[in-house]
């Protein structure tokens, strides 16, 4: 936490405070973790990310306003079905202190965790699953296996979003699927760690292709035939 401070005093000079975030503050770091902070400001001109090195630390920094973590939190997390600021927020660690702005933006954001990602649209489940169901049909009949690899590693992240996102729940990807299943369905997340793990490391799809069937059933299965989308009467040169 010393970096941090360091960096409050000096680059952030002015800050209300800096919430230290992600593995760092869960004990989960390695000798590549970086350091993720969201530093709050009384106001800015504009919110910025940025990435830097301290003290032989990769930084990763997202400076905000309350003005400006509200909007994110409204429209543009929210509508992504995705909380990463709200998560961060929530859990983080503040430096130097906790201050009555960051309890403010602390509420502000397990609020938001609470409240959840609006209701896909019936339209945005559709794409979903035909996307999905496209590239099933690239896995029961691969023409090598660099071919099977490629449409497993996209459908990793598109199961894991449909089976969020059709639950209501915050999305997320790569290797935060894993963690966000186990806290919310530990029976799920076997079968889906298992169910990939047997892809990977055999070339077999069967289990993989049964869970994504199961996923998408409710919701009326695989889709393909008459599935439509009209692109929007402008989009055309003149």
């Amino acid at each position: 936490m010393f970096v941090t401070k360091e960096l409050f005093e000096t680059r952030y000079n002015g800050a209300d405070a800096i919430f230290v975030t992600g593995s760092v503050v869960r004990g989960e770091a390695t000798a590549h973790s970086d350091l993720d902070l969201v530093v709050l400001f009384p106001k800015v001109e504009r919110a910025y990310r940025e990435s830097f090195e301290h003290k032989g630390w990769p930084v990763e920094a997202f400076v905000h306003d309350p003005d400006t973590l509200r909007y994110f939190f409204e429209n543009v997390d929210r509508q992504l079905g995705r909380a990463t600021l709200a998560e961060m927020i929530a859990e983080g660690h503040e430096i130097p202190a906790a201050t009555s702005l960051t309890a403010e933006m602390k509420t502000m954001a397990k609020t938001t965790l609470q409240d959840g990602p609006p209701a896909l649209t019936d339209e945005e489940v559709q794409d979903r699953r035909y996307h999905i169901s496209e590239l099933l049909d690239d896995m029961r009949d691969p023409r090598n296996r660099q071919e099977l690899v490629a449409s497993a590693t996209l459908i990793y992240n598109e199961l894991a979003d449909y089976y969020f996102r059709t639950r209501r729940g915050w999305t997320c990807s790569g290797k935060a699927i894993m963690k966000r299943m186990k806290r919310t369905d530990p029976p799920f997340a076997r079968k889906f760690g298992e169910a990939f793990d047997e892809l990977f490391a055999t070339g077999k799809s069967s289990r993989v292709i049964d869970l994504a069937e199961e996923l998408m059933a409710p919701q009326g299965g695989c889709l393909f035939e008459g599935y439509r989308r009209d692109t929007p009467a402008d989009w055309r040169s003149k």
